[in-house]
């Protein structure tokens, strides 16, 4: 097999003619252009494409680290996940939604009269938009005694659901020896929970 090695010869031969001090100082530089070609040629294209290589492992292992880190806090968020869903239901209870609103409005006007209440007036109002709820008004009129009024709005806030009743105006409708029958007038105003209703 010819490497091609005889046609080194000639310079070989002009080589071992030259002085000594030449010939010398000739080695460390054919060392040096020596080396600087295989840095040139091997390992600096080799360093660089380590160095690329080094980078995306050391990123790949930082994904790897966030995602055991994120793995092992599965469990917390799970939790948290589960303790805010209770708490959502639990809000959505005092919030009816459309469907449930008339069963509300009914219970309302059932706990008038099972108060010893005479209810004159029950009107749901037109509501108002607030977000993402709406503010259901009604206006309500009834007369009774003091402790029967005072029964009625106690059955009212132990409702499930978030009924506010305000601008009361009280007035003596007839007065009977001792017993005397109040007229109140005001609004009761419940919310339902608005989700979406065009879509």
């Amino acid at each position: 097999m010819d490497f091609g090695l005889d046609k080194l010869d000639p310079a070989l031969e002009k080589f071992a003619k030259l002085p000594k001090p030449y010939r010398m100082a000739l080695v460390p530089a054919l060392v040096v252009a020596l080396f600087g070609l295989y840095y040139l040629l091997l390992y600096g294209g080799a360093s660089t494409q380590l160095e690329v290589l080094e980078s995306q492992r050391d990123k790949k292992q930082r994904k790897l680290n966030e995602a055991r880190s994120a793995a092992s806090n599965v469990g917390p968020f799970e939790e948290e996940l589960s303790r805010l869903q209770d708490q959502l239901e639990r809000a959505l209870l005092q919030l009816p939604d459309r469907k449930e609103l008339p069963v509300l409005l009914v219970d309302i006007s059932t706990l008038g009269k099972n108060s010893g209440l005479e209810v004159s007036a029950f009107r749901p109002m037109r509501e108002r938009n607030a977000g993402f709820y709406a503010e259901v008004p009604i206006q309500l009129e009834f007369s009774g005694k003091y402790h029967d009024i005072a029964k009625f709005f106690d059955r009212v806030s132990k409702l499930p659901r978030i009924v506010n009743v305000g601008n009361l105006d009280m007035s003596v409708r007839s007065a009977k020896g001792e017993e005397t029958v109040l007229k109140v007038t005001g609004t009761a105003t419940t919310f339902r929970f608005i989700e979406n209703e065009n879509g």
